[in-house]
């Protein structure tokens, strides 16, 4: 990392799907980032809002936003520290409200690709209609970027988060995509799976999302 480098990026994430006709749904998904970096500071905005309406009927209007800074002690490690809030409508979600941090070290880094783990603890508040949860969660990540082809790149991010006081109460999140990259956007096609083997209620301990998405870079 180039200690001395300071820059502005911003890019937009846009993903659409409607269908008409014997079913009407439109569902989209919107996500801006925006990240600056000097000296050893990196400072990250990310903003998401997913929506669906299917036949008339609002089944997701949900909102997240994070605010993330890495500290760089070297060139492949840094200490880092996070704030997110976010609602999930069809999860019954009101709300959940996380503020962590941890320790981030880079395997591989090289040419635009690199395999990073991080390892960190946060403290996690969740609101549900009947209930309200607080607790500390270890969380181990994964994240990993390689070069299949010219412009093309497999990414994957992964996360394994464990409550400090009940080591049944786990989630597990694993997101692989592949991206086709130009300067100014880049066209992915991707999946989502999420596990939760403590879900409120009648939900489902497993999600699993297929996501076709195109994003634009404003700034670089």
């Amino acid at each position: 990392m180039n200690q001395s480098s300071s820059k502005i990026k911003t890019q937009i994430n846009l993903s659409l799907y409607w269908e008409s006709g014997n079913e009407n749904t439109f569902t989209s998904f919107n996500q801006i980032l925006i990240g600056t970096k000097k000296k050893r500071q990196l400072w990250r905005l990310i903003v998401g809002h997913d929506y669906e309406d299917d036949e008339g009927k609002i089944v997701a209007n949900d909102w997240s936003a994070q605010l993330r800074l890495n500290y760089f002690v070297s060139d492949n490690n840094s200490i880092y520290g996070f704030i997110q809030t976010q609602n999930i409508k069809v999860l019954q979600m009101n709300h959940r409200q996380l503020v962590g941090g941890g320790y981030r070290h880079s395997l591989f880094n090289n040419d635009s690709q690199y395999v990073d783990l991080a390892a960190g603890l946060f403290y996690e508040d969740e609101k549900y209609p009947h209930i309200q949860t607080h607790k500390y969660r270890f969380n181990i990540n994964m994240f990993l970027r390689v070069k299949l082809l010219e412009k093309f790149y497999f990414n994957c991010v992964t996360y394994f988060q464990v409550n400090t006081k009940d080591v049944n109460d786990i989630r597990f999140f694993v997101e692989p995509k592949i991206n086709f990259e130009q300067k100014k956007f880049a066209f992915s096609i991707g999946a989502q799976n999420r596990y939760n083997s403590s879900p409120y209620l009648q939900n489902k301990k497993n999600d699993l999302l297929s996501r076709i998405a195109l994003t634009i870079n404003l700034f670089e």
